[in-house]
């Protein structure tokens, strides 16, 4: 594959142009789904392609191909160079430079590929296997899923940035229903890693199950100001909506509530957010980004402080700042965009048992529904459905439903009060975050 990208240089460069960036990439994703004891559905796919980025006078042009031929590289190219010559020119626009080495971190492992397809079917039936097992009021195991992929990035520009690095990760998820006294809830779970043996899949499958069989026989509960725990998984979805806040491009587009507000406290002293790109376990670790960057720890709020954004070649420059290495792509048919990659919720952890203990009246949720349409990460203010358990004088006692919660993103991160010793990673993005307890919430129901 550097033949491919070192092809694209050299006809870029007899095309006149002399800014040009190559990134290509391969691999392989599987995806196999299992129901009622059978394999419903595997799929293969393989992917290979490059993406060519052409800067001239601070205007860009992005083409793709998935033809590796002669010709098709000389298309590639040819429409690259089209491209920028009909772009708006942008000062800040100009092609990345080598800022060091790339990040020590491997996010491959080798087990990944020697898996053979019989195991994977394995893993998956013993989700769906542990999940029917676990309680007899569990009907059915409406999705069980086991996915994979496994690739290798090859960039290089005519600047001096070139590197390569392979890369995998692999999930198992389930969707559970349960049913009582003509009553359905459901409950999800998953298991994450870079390799089968690092999933286990009786547990996946028994935790779908309880969350599930946990909020039968839900109702609304009162209306109330009162604390919520936000377990993990309801966690990571409210700060996927946080996280596109957190961006440079956001803020310089006046779309971040977090506009202006660098070095003030937007959050409790307890909470600490970062971006790492080089976490050892991070599900999207790297040893560099979509632009060559070396990926890193990048500070987000420290002790509560707003230390900063996350930034790309692009809108570092238009700040007069570095490049965080977070000039992240989809895959080769799309150019790099400024977001996040791992990002970390870190605190003194409370034993979970010790934060509902200390809870008089409030809810542990255990869902949320419309968290990405309901915040509006411009005013941070939201409203979603959430179901979960109440917490009653320090005990979990009966499961809700049909209840809202509501407030603003500023105001909730001000009032957390405890993070819990149950941290996980959670596929919402790439997030590692234990349980939060949250004062004062407004909770919407009967």
């Amino acid at each position: 594959m550097f033949d491919v990208v070192d092809r694209v240089l050299e006809l870029a460069a007899a095309r006149g142009a002399r800014d040009v960036e190559a990134y290509a990439e391969r691999g392989v994703s599987r995806r196999i789904k299992v129901y009622q004891g059978e394999v419903e559905q595997l799929v293969a796919a393989r992917r290979c392609g490059v993406g060519v980025r052409v800067f001239r006078d601070g205007a860009v042009g992005y083409a793709s191909t998935s033809d590796l031929g002669p010709e098709g590289l000389d298309d590639v190219v040819a429409r690259a160079v089209a491209h920028a010559a009909a772009a708006d020119a942008d000062p800040f626009r100009t092609l990345p430079a080598p800022s060091g080495p790339p990040a020590a971190v491997e996010p491959y492992d080798p087990r990944l590929a020697a898996a053979t397809d019989e195991r994977r079917i394995d893993l998956a039936l013993s989700v769906e296997a542990a999940a029917l097992a676990a309680d007899p009021r569990v009907k059915t195991v409406e999705d069980t899923v086991y996915v994979d992929g496994d690739g290798e990035v090859y960039l290089a520009n005519s600047a001096g940035v070139r590197g390569s690095y392979r890369a995998g990760q692999c999930y198992a998820y389930a969707y559970v229903l349960a049913e009582d006294e003509g009553r359905v809830e459901t409950g999800v779970s998953y298991a994450v890693g870079r390799a089968l043996e690092e999933l286990d899949g009786p547990a996946c499958g028994a935790e779908a199950a309880a969350r599930a069989c946990r909020l039968l026989g839900a109702r609304p509960c009162p209306s109330m100001k009162a604390a919520v725990v936000l377990d993990p998984f309801v966690a990571a979805a409210f700060l996927g909506v946080l996280s596109s806040a957190l961006t440079a491009e956001a803020a310089q587009k006046g779309r971040s509530l977090f506009a202006g507000l660098e070095g003030q406290a937007v959050a409790d002293p307890r909470l600490t957010l970062a971006d790492d790109g080089a976490h050892p376990d991070g599900l999207d670790s790297a040893p560099f980004d979509g632009e060559g960057t070396p990926c890193r720890r990048t500070p987000l709020v420290s002790a509560g402080v707003l230390q900063g954004f996350l930034h790309d070649t692009y809108t570092a420059r238009k700040a007069g700042a570095e490049s965080t290495g977070n000039g992240q792509r989809g895959g080769y048919q799309s150019p790099p965009a400024v977001r996040p990659t791992n990002l970390l919720v870190e605190g003194e952890p409370v034993p979970f048992g010790t934060i509902v203990a200390g809870v008089d009246r409030g809810v542990l949720v255990t869902d949320a529904v419309g968290v990405h349409s309901g915040a509006n990460p411009i005013s941070g203010e939201f409203s979603v459905g959430i179901s979960g358990v109440l917490i009653e004088h320090g005990r979990l006692t009966t499961p809700v439903r049909e209840v809202t919660l509501a407030g603003d993103i500023i105001g909730m991160l001000k009032s957390v009060r405890a993070l819990g010793d149950d941290a996980r990673w959670v596929p919402a993005g790439s997030v590692l975050t234990p349980s939060v307890l949250i004062e004062g919430m407004a909770i919407g129901g009967t």
